[in-house]
């Protein structure tokens, strides 16, 4: 079998990255060699990455599907890439998938992992697919309903998307909260109730940080009803959160949960895998609205170290990489 000349992404160890040459061999029975067409930065957990800051406790538990290489050594890690199958013993050669594999221009997958784009949905669109399932896994987590107050933490994608299908729900009351003021145009796009901080009289059966803030937890226990459930959909790294337990949390009974994306929730296990979940989530993305959450500056596959080096986060929006030279 001849081996096939690929280029990848690698990060080196913490703060430093650089684009490796590599060879593959080509796709074996049940496999399939996909071209990169698009991949996308999903820049808070890559942040997290790149500046070497996952805990070491984390390690294992934290890999993405297909990455190489350990955290806090040299690394190839994502987990959004759209391609075209290009070889292999299938009937779908010349169709658009996704996958959950790293920055790399060409790779071979096992065909069950690989998920058909529909026409109907763009491509670049579809690399909001992993934020959309997180949002899902979260929903499950939580079985809000009718007659339910919701709060969203922070107006990133994951925090619009949440709030998104919150605000589908018929009677569920959704605010999304953002320091930002300028994020409010994005959220009225989706019209969706926006406010730069919590109400004071706010009481809510729900709430979902998805800030990335791990400070901010503390200051939540005071604005929910009894019973509520504080959903903790933002990944801290190795930022540490202070709680006084003793103040709301405890009079109030109230739950925290992680909703960790890589695990379907308990209440969907039985029904759902992450497969499922994941095709399901692309057929979610069929709204045109959707589209003002992909960043229009695109990155060039080969300028991916520039950017790591020389990012300060900007923008909130979903970062394609274009590998077309």
């Amino acid at each position: 079998m001849s081996l096939i000349n690929v280029e990848s992404f690698w990060i080196n160890k913490k703060n430093r990255s650089y684009i490796k040459k590599e060879q593959i061999s080509g796709p074996i029975k049940s496999e399939v060699l996909i071209k990169t067409i698009f991949s996308g930065i999903s820049y808070g957990t890559e942040q997290i990455v790149y500046a070497g800051k996952v805990p070491k406790s984390e390690k294992k538990l934290m890999r993405c599907p297909y990455q190489v290489g350990d955290f806090g050594s040299d690394v190839k890690y994502g987990y959004l890439n759209i391609g075209k199958i290009i070889d292999g013993e299938t009937k779908d050669i010349g169709k658009n998938v996704f996958t959950l594999y790293p920055h790399q221009n060409l790779f071979t997958i096992n065909e069950s992992e690989v998920s058909l784009i529909p026409r109907k949905i763009p491509l670049k669109r579809t690399l909001l697919t992993a934020n959309m399932e997180t949002a899902i896994n979260a929903l499950w987590d939580t079985l809000p309903t009718s007659g339910d107050k919701c709060v969203v933490i922070g107006a990133g994608i994951v925090g619009i998307l949440m709030a998104y299908l919150l605000n589908s729900i018929i009677g569920v009351d959704v605010v999304i909260i953002d320091k930002d003021k300028k994020k409010k145009n994005i959220a009225n796009l989706f019209d969706l109730n926006f406010d730069t901080s919590l109400s004071k009289t706010m009481r809510a059966n729900f709430i979902y940080e998805c800030s990335g803030d791990s400070k901010i937890i503390n200051k939540l226990g005071k604005f929910t009803e009894n019973e509520a459930t504080i959903c903790i959909l933002s990944w801290y790294g190795t930022n540490q959160s202070r709680i006084n337990f003793g103040e709301h949390y405890l009079s109030k009974r109230l739950n925290i949960i992680f909703s960790q994306v890589s695990k379907i929730s308990k209440n969907r296990i039985k029904n759902w895998t992450n497969k499922t979940r994941r095709d399901f989530a692309i057929n979610l993305l069929n709204n045109k609205k959707l589209d003002y959450l992909i960043d229009k500056n695109e990155i060039k596959f080969h300028k991916l170290p520039n950017f790591f080096k020389n990012s300060k986060n900007k923008n909130f929006f979903c970062k394609v990489v274009n590998y077309n030279k």
